[in-house]
């Protein structure tokens, strides 16, 4: 007999048509057995209008894993138990998409040298000193004071005219 499916994680209902044959007919109470590897679970069965049994079985996920299971069916007639039926379960997860956004952090640009080889010309004291004074010499503008700034205004306010 193929497994029955079943979804771990949300609940499931069983639907039973359970017929006692007797002499005397007594009352009857119906349970579920679900077999696990550590723990047996036993579901409650409710007789509906019909007659069928119903059983509900809760979500299990936490309690059992996915897999295929051994199940019965115990039917309680005064003091007697009977197992009028036998089948596995199968219980499954119901299939599920997760997504997550993912930083990416850019790494700034890094620029690094080494000095493969360096020539060195011998230079004394005061070359060093006249290069020094030429750099500094280009570096410093030239400076105007507020005569010679006036004039410039003047000359240029001139020309546009």
């Amino acid at each position: 007999m193929k497994p029955i499916d079943l979804m771990l994680d949300n609940e499931n209902e069983l639907r039973f048509k359970i017929s006692i044959e007797g002499t005397r007919p007594g009352a009857a109470v119906s349970r579920f057995m679900l077999e696990g590897n550590e723990m047996s679970y036993a579901f409650k069965g409710q007789q509906d209008s019909n007659g069928e049994v119903v059983v509900f079985i809760p979500t299990m996920k936490g309690m059992i894993k996915e897999g295929i299971y051994d199940t019965h069916l115990e039917v309680i007639v005064d003091d007697r138990v009977f197992i009028p039926l036998e089948m596995k379960v199968n219980f499954e997860q119901v299939l599920t998409v997760k997504a997550e956004a993912v930083n990416y952090t850019r790494k700034a640009p890094k620029a690094s040298a080494i000095l493969i080889e360096a020539n060195a010309k011998q230079r004394n004291l005061s070359e060093i000193k006249k290069d020094r004074e030429a750099v500094q010499r280009k570096e410093k503008p030239e400076t105007l004071n507020d005569k010679q700034l006036l004039n410039i205004l003047r000359a240029i306010k001139n020309t546009k005219k």
